[in-house]
């Protein structure tokens, strides 16, 4: 089996769990296609596993690109050029991979990525299985399009690059003209404006209401099976088997107080999505850390980052009063377990929370769109100024009708978004032996 990591690394805590079961429990082996630079986790976790690897580098800018930095020609027409450069040296090195590596299925995160895209066109015309299996939550797409807006808002109000009126009256003209020569050369995607909207054929979603939205998207070219996620079935375990000894042997690791409440959260990519700038971060944080020092217990807070923030970004939370502490790298489901009550924006991570029923609420403080997602749904006390939050903090604390209703929620959000009984991990790998069977591609070497 070849599957195929994107990055951050965080990604590959999907792979893991099936990975190791189609070696334990089918006799299959597999390897871990890298096109970015793993780390040290990442490493460790396939090394021990004896899971071979391959790092191979994006086709980086080319003859496009070398043309427009030296001042020739037309700008967008030199980046037109480099893309359909990129696109070329992709599919080439898609097939030599293919090739060298000769797998009996090519697993993916998303279908619709450079590489990858090329990786699934090139497995279905060899009669491969080709599959994606959806790592995280996933917003309906029109939430990702405003996102985008709200992104590159300030360069497109830019004046200067506003285009003329002869380049905005021949944009029809080109793009025909550029999707023509990318037929022509064998290198256009119909690709649907969704997660999982690319050529594999089989997606593995998380639950009911993923496989509903995908199809509502219009992904119609595959067959969508809901099996669950495969980094919850260790979540089950715990929610099944809940155990004080694990819980204070993760404080203990981490170095928190056994002694005191403590308050997860799981923060947000807002730098890099450039949904907020550094003042508001720190505005934001400074407020939430105000609060939990003022509930109930003395509540110790502690910010989980998310894999895309740098540690430097958060220094500020060594100046506050008391400090607040940083974890860059960790199992969610242990710090959440660990927990008393959850905090985060918008995350995969909310419904691990619910998985663990722990009190959550969530924040928005500057208006994102997606971050009153999870107001809609339930299970989590939703806040959009500091003062609400002050107050739905100490309920998620201590107040029991609370915590009993917000349980009782998020029952109901979990059946209709996650397959949650233990049995995730099994079904996808069933459905990669029972493509491969079907397909009658058995390879020797992965």
């Amino acid at each position: 089996m070849l599957f195929v990591a994107r990055e951050p690394d965080e990604t590959l805590r999907t792979f893991l769990p099936v990975i190791d079961c189609l070696r334990e429990r089918h006799g299959l082996a597999s390897r871990v296609l890298f096109h970015h630079t793993p780390g040290e986790w990442a490493r460790h976790e396939l090394a021990r596993r004896c899971v071979g690897t391959r790092e191979v580098p994006l086709p980086d800018r080319g003859l496009g690109w070398a043309f427009l930095a030296h001042g020739g020609g037309s700008s967008s027409a030199a980046r037109t050029v480099d893309e359909i450069c990129r696109f070329w040296r992709a599919r080439r090195l898609a097939r030599n991979l293919l090739d060298c590596e000769r797998p009996s299925a090519v697993v993916v995160i998303q279908d619709t990525l450079l590489l990858e895209r090329f990786l699934v066109r090139q497995a279905n015309r060899l009669g491969l299985p080709t599959i994606v299996i959806q790592w995280a939550f996933s917003f309906p797409q029109a939430l990702y399009d405003r996102l985008r807006s709200i992104q590159y808002a300030q360069s497109q109000n830019d004046p200067g690059s506003a285009p003329s009126t002869l380049r905005r009256s021949l944009r029809p003209l080109t793009r025909a003209t550029y999707r023509a020569i990318l037929a022509g050369l064998g290198l256009s995607f119909d690709l649907v404006n969704s997660y999982g909207g690319g050529e594999a054929r089989i997606f593995a979603v998380m639950g009911e209401a993923f496989k509903e939205q995908y199809l509502a998207q219009g992904v119609r070219n595959k067959r969508v099976v809901v099996t669950g996620h495969p980094a919850h079935d260790a979540a089950h375990a715990r929610a099944t088997s809940p155990s004080e000894g694990e819980r204070r042997a993760t404080r203990e690791r981490y170095g928190l107080p056994l002694d005191r409440p403590l308050v997860l959260y799981a923060t947000q990519p807002v730098l890099w999505r450039r949904v907020i700038g550094p003042a508001e971060l720190r505005a934001n944080v400074t407020a939430i850390a105000d609060a939990v020092a003022r509930a109930p217990g003395m509540p110790q807070l502690v910010l989980k980052l998310h894999p895309r923030e740098r540690p430097e970004d958060y220094a500020f939370c060594e100046q506050l009063t008391p400090p607040v502490r940083l974890i860059s790298r960790a199992d969610m489901a242990d710090l959440i377990a660990a927990s008393n009550a959850f905090i985060s924006s918008s995350s995969s991570t909310v419904l691990l929370a619910m998985m663990l029923a722990r009190p959550i609420v969530t924040i928005n403080f500057n208006q994102v769109p997606h971050f009153d997602f999870f107001e809609s749904i339930g299970g989590t006390l939703h806040t959009r100024t500091p003062d609400e939050f002050g107050q739905a903090i100490e309920l998620a604390l201590g107040d029991e009708p609370t915590r009993k209703r917000l349980a009782q929620e998020q029952q109901a959000v979990l059946a209709r978004y996650a397959m949650f009984d233990g049995d995730a991990t099994e079904r996808v790998a069933g459905l990669i032996v029972e493509a491969i069977a079907e397909s009658g591609k058995l390879a020797g070497a992965a």
